[in-house]
């Protein structure tokens, strides 16, 4: 198989996962609660992605879009204080350089925001690595959903035959799935080993470090 386009995802993958995704919850369901919209299925263990879905189902557009915009604040107040504390995962710099000495064109989908998104890379000067970004900001849907993958695909002009999807979430493999990709996991987010196979990855891999080796294999079997 000839791989020319690596999507990845970011927290958990690129850098160390450290989002307080309960307390941003629970901030959710609170404004929920003011409005009498909270459903007994809307806890602290459904994500807000997931809360957004069932109530564009149940309200009227613009009391919808209030509210997205209100958690969308939400989670960004988190996403920019992680930004400023985030580290990156142990290799992942000269892995991305092993990957773009290869000629890969590399694109970001990530559910986070554009500005914590932003803060991140320029943190660690990462920019150059990706030939495109696309955030929550950037898409009216999110992973799980296949969009935001698809417009990773197009902004890079690669068919999703020729491309793979990598990151440490469920969302993720769902999302390569649904696009189509091949879906690679890493268990270095918060989502154990076991979890990740049950969700049935195309492959599994110990960290993003590992990527340039399964890339060479993948290659070299086609050409067998």
């Amino acid at each position: 198989m000839k791989i020319k386009a690596i999507v990845m995802d970011m927290d958990g993958t690129i850098t160390k996962f450290n989002l307080d995704y309960m307390d941003a919850r629970r901030r959710a369901l609170k404004e929920l609660d003011k409005m009498n919209l909270r459903t007994p299925d809307m806890t602290e263990q459904v994500s807000i992605y997931v809360i957004l879905k069932k109530l564009r189902e149940d309200l009227d557009a613009h009391t919808f879009e209030g509210l997205r915009a209100k958690f969308y604040s939400i989670l960004e107040d988190m996403e920019l204080k992680a930004a400023r504390e985030v580290t990156l995962y142990p290799g992942a710099l000269e892995t991305l350089q092993k990957l773009r000495s290869r000629s890969l064109r590399i694109g970001i989908v990530t559910n986070n925001g554009r500005a914590g998104t932003e803060l991140t890379l320029k943190k660690y000067g990462l920019e150059g690595f990706f030939d495109t970004v696309v955030t929550r900001d950037d898409c009216e849907e999110v992973k799980p959903d296949a969009n935001p993958v698809r417009q990773v695909l197009a902004d890079m002009s690669v068919p999703q035959e020729e491309a793979i999807l990598v990151g440490d979430g469920i969302m993720d493999i769902m999302a390569a799935k649904a696009a189509g990709l091949l879906s690679v996991a890493v268990p270095t987010g918060p989502f154990t080993g076991k979890r990740l196979v049950e969700a049935e990855p195309d492959f599994i891999i110990g960290s993003i470090n590992d990527l340039p080796n399964l890339i060479e294999s993948l290659e070299e079997s086609d050409s067998s």
